[in-house]
């Protein structure tokens, strides 16, 4: 007699996984032909594994069960045994078709069914929990995902992972009427067919989620709310204190700071929701709150919401000061304050509609907390509008001292300032906050007086110019003040002789803009990185560079550690990464090496020099870091190294999960999954740079901002290096560069080019960053922003700003949406946008650009006239030369002829 019993089934994560199954109590065998739910019950009774939780019919793995004795048993359900039931024939016969019965029972392995990485229970990729680990199903229809909704109590199916028609070898396949998954056919002859990539996500009619759209950073916008499929918006009534919080929670946001109405981040499409959310304000989901009627409303009131933005300020007087926390997979950590700055103080305060940066008192000010410290170090200049969107370094960064936790004080709304627009937080047009909303200042009567009120309020320093800048072309501002006539003795600005109405038609006005001293600030340009490039200093507002006289390694010392980037590695000169341009702003740098910023250190002054740019100084430093994968058959398979203090190294596999690899594949343009594979080290462990790599999941991550062990020659023991597998994204040009195998061969971060044009100086805008080549959305492009590309490029002006993928559809990700160039940016790179990666376009949106072409060369004629006049002074110098010769032979002969005359 023989009976399979199983409390487990299904596949693996990837196809090869878990190949065994779990054994039953009674040896080989199993049941033929159609047991099913009464027969499963007994069985579980029988064997004291609790009640019958499915009975699905199953093709084994080859060898798994073997030839059946016992065909056609029928039970009604409440028999005590198996024995009571009719058996049917004892025969070792083969079974007319390939299903086996398998019982599962609720004391099992077997746990539950649910749709994960969704953004509710209702919604997601469909898996089954067993004890030992989680069974991923591929290739779900609509027959099957119906029966999954059903079992979920989600309401029926809308969409299924695949929409073809007419599959019928399926791994999994149900009728559509069974009221449990558990209760489908498995086929696992069909299981290596799996390709987990073209599947979507089931969606069931309960499915309910929440977006932020239309607003300055991802954390702030009109609430969308998705239920089933459709996305529609909320009356601004029904919009709560408790509801945004749970809002802002769902969306990894932090809390909720404020809830602008009337539309204020413009009016949404589709339907107004007329069931409004009830929330306590604890649930983690929107999903979960109790619903009630709502209000009736047009899109003129759809509600706004701002969130702080996965930061807080805490254990101060108000929101508004305190000890800086992030919020890590739903738990707030202290960050530490080792490279926290005013700076980076600046955008958090702004980010939290909280004014501007005051002051950030030394750490552990506003007490430690009762967290861990966490090590990530911002690199932010201030001009950001979300502290996220800010250079971030976390990867081998040593832990944090006790106590050391970062703080802000900021200014409150009332009478705030800011400037934007600028290349600093201390340089840009004016703006500010009257009764809780930014405005415009307008530059009448604007001075000097005027600018030093405001550097100082900032905390800024000493004003060095006042100008007139450009009217803001995005996100366009309301008036606040049309007149700011200071005697420079003033506290606050709002404390000037101040005019509110309007002096001049609308459209004529220009902005009040500053430069204060403290907008001092030094940059590495056109290098493989932030840590690495030509030296380049903002000064009174222009950026210029340095020239090489004198530069050595103390020097560039300064700039890395100024930069947050270690120690220097190299110091080249004569213009290594290529010659700058514009101001020449510092020349014969004596730096000691301890100095805090570069402008400390001796030097001739600020713009003497007799240098040109084919003499600018460079900086390589020890935090410059790269990423490659090598050894493999292809681009995106191979051991995993790591670019850092000047040296390629091994990454450990400890801690190394499946967000992690997701982020490595992304950031190597290798698609969005990843997978470890054991591989022999056959060459002796050189340098292994990091260890216990532990990333999580965060807007626009890349492997530099996760946590890990803090950086070590030998971090990994023999067995742990990590050969990595990416699912390829075929979709990816195959002529761009990937897993480079020197920091040589990468283009720099940064990089711009244009393709599908006529010529060099017209197409598809694309831009290197993170490891591959992506493209730009026309969402906002105009001529302001291709004339940047065309300065970039060096082919003159901006003759056309094309949108809707005019030069053909790109590939690899959008890198950058909502571009708002001035016109007058360096590069594209300098300009305003969203955070990159976090567009909503795809590629039939890739913006191009036409230029005028490049310089022209110089006219045929004057080129044919150099040969003449290198002819003419090579003759002329022959001539000159046989002067010299016959002149010394004439005087030589009238001194003969005056001896001879002599005697």
């Amino acid at each position: 007699m023989g009976f399979v019993w199983r409390s487990g089934w299904g596949g693996g994560r990837a196809p090869s996984s878990r190949q065994g199954r779990t054994r039953g109590p009674w040896p080989g065998g199993g049941f033929a032909h159609d047991a099913g739910a009464p027969e499963a019950s007994v069985v579980c009774r029988q064997l004291g594994c609790g009640r019958a939780v499915g009975a699905p019919k199953y093709v084994p793995l080859p060898g798994e069960v073997v030839r059946p004795w016992l065909h056609n048993v029928s039970c009604s359900g409440n028999e005590s045994s198996l024995w009571g039931c009719s058996l049917g024939a004892w025969t070792r016969s083969r079974c007319p078709h390939e299903w086996v019965v398998v019982a599962l029972c609720s004391n099992g392995t077997f746990r539950e069914v649910r749709l994960v990485k969704g953004r509710s229970p209702c919604a997601g990729l469909p898996e089954i929990r067993n004890v030992n680990g989680v069974d991923r199903l591929c290739g779900l229809h609509r027959e099957e995902a119906t029966v999954f909704c059903r079992e979920l109590g989600c309401g029926p199916a809308l969409q299924a992972p695949r929409q073809d028609e007419g599959v019928a070898r399926k791994y999994m396949t149900c009728m559509g009427s069974e009221q449990t998954i558990r209760n489908c056919r498995l086929n696992n002859n069909l299981r290596r067919g799996c390709d987990f990539q073209q599947d979507a996500q089931v969606v069931c009619s309960g499915h309910t989620e929440a977006r932020l759209a239309g607003g300055e950073h991802p954390c702030a916008g009109r609430l969308e709310v998705r239920r089933g499929l459709t996305w529609g918006t909320v009356c601004d009534a029904d919009l709560d204190l408790a509801t945004a919080h749970v809002v802002c929670r769902e969306l990894q946001c932090g809390v909720a700071v404020s809830m602008p109405q009337d539309a204020h981040f413009s009016r949404g499409s589709g339907p107004v929701w007329t069931e409004a959310f009830r929330c306590a304000g604890n649930e983690s989901l929107l999903f979960h709150c109790p619903r009630g009627p709502g209000h009736q409303c047009g899109h003129s009131q759809d509600a706004g919401l701002r969130c702080s933005g996965e930061f807080r300020l805490v254990n101060g007087s108000s929101t508004c000061e305190g000890r800086v926390e992030l919020q890590v997979q739903g738990a707030w950590a202290p960050l530490c304050a080792a490279h926290w700055g005013l700076a980076d103080a600046s955008v958090l305060c702004q980010q939290l509609h909280c004014g501007n940066a005051v002051a950030t008192p030394p750490g552990g000010y506003f007490g430690d907390g009762d967290s861990s410290i966490w090590p990530d170090a911002f690199h932010c200049v201030g001009t950001e509008p979300y502290l996220w969107t800010c250079p971030v370094s976390t990867l081998g960064a040593p832990a944090c001292a006790p106590g050391n936790a970062a703080t802000a004080v900021c200014s409150g709304l009332p009478h705030a300032l800011r400037l934007r627009d600028g290349q600093s937080r201390c340089d840009g047009r004016v703006e500010v906050s009257l009764d809780g909303t930014w405005g415009r200042v307008l530059d009448d009567a604007w001075d000097l007086r005027g600018a030093g009120v405001v550097c100082r309020q900032l905390g800024c320093g000493e004003a060095e110019r006042a100008y007139e800048a450009p009217a803001p072309g995005r996100w366009a501002l309301p008036l606040g003040l049309s007149r700011a006539r200071c005697l420079g003795t003033e506290t606050r600005l709002t404390q000037c002789n101040v005019s509110l109405s309007p002096l001049v038609p609308a459209g004529e006005s220009r902005d009040a803009g500053v430069v204060c001293s403290g907008s001092l600030r030094v940059r590495l340009a056109s290098g493989p990185g932030r840590c690495a490039g030509r030296v380049e200093v903002l000064h009174r507002g222009v950026w210029g560079t340095v020239c090489d006289d004198g530069w050595d390694l103390r020097d560039a010392h300064v700039v890395c550690r100024q930069l947050g980037c270690g120690h220097a590695l190299g110091a080249p000169g004569a213009a290594h990464f290529g010659a700058g341009a514009g101001r020449i702003w510092m020349d014969e740098l004596g730096c000691e090496g301890h100095e805090s910023a570069l402008w400390r250190c001796p030097s001739r002054g600020w713009g003497l020099h007799d240098c040109r740019h084919k003499e600018d100084a460079g900086v390589f430093c020890s935090g410059g870091l790269a990423l490659r994968l090598r050894g493999g058959s292809g681009r995106c398979t191979g051991w995993l190294d790591v670019f850092y203090n000047g040296t390629w190294g091994a990454v450990c596999s400890n801690g190394l999960k499946d967000t992690s690899l997701s982020i490595i594949c992304k950031q190597l343009g290798c698609g969005g999954q990843g997978w470890l594979e054991n591989k022999p080290v056959h060459t002796s462990l050189g340098t292994s740079w990091v260890d216990n790599i532990q990333c999580r999941r965060l807007r626009n991550t890349t492997l530099w901002q996760c946590p890990s062990a803090p950086w070590h020659p030998r971090s990994c023991a023999r067995g742990e290096v990590v050969w990595i597998t990416c699912s390829e994204n075929t979709a990816q040009d195959s002529r761009q560069t990937f897993g480079c195998s020197s920091t040589d061969s990468c283009p720099e971060e940064g990089a711009l080019r244009v393709r599908g044009g006529e010529d060099r100086c017209s197409g598809r805008v694309e831009l290197w960053h993170a490891g591959s080549w992506g493209t730009v959305c026309d969402d906002s492009w105009d001529l302001a922003d291709a004339e940047v590309v065309c300065h970039q490029l060096g082919c003159g002006r901006a003759v056309g700003a094309l949108a809707g993928a005019a030069f053909g559809p790109g590939s690899g990700p959008v890198w950058l949406d909502e571009v708002g160039c001035r016109g007058s940016e360096a590069s594209l790179w300098g300009c305003p946008a969203e955070p990159w990666g976090l567009g909503d376009c795809g590629h039939k949106e890739d913006a191009g650009v036409r230029c005028s072409g490049p310089p022209p060369a110089l006219p045929p004629a004057r080129r044919a006239g150099t040969l003449p006049t290198t002819l003419c002074l090579v003759l002329g110098t022959l001539l000159a030369v046989l002067s010299l010769v016959l002149g010394a032979q004439w005087f030589r002969g009238r001194g003969a002829c005056r001896g001879r005359w002599a005697r």
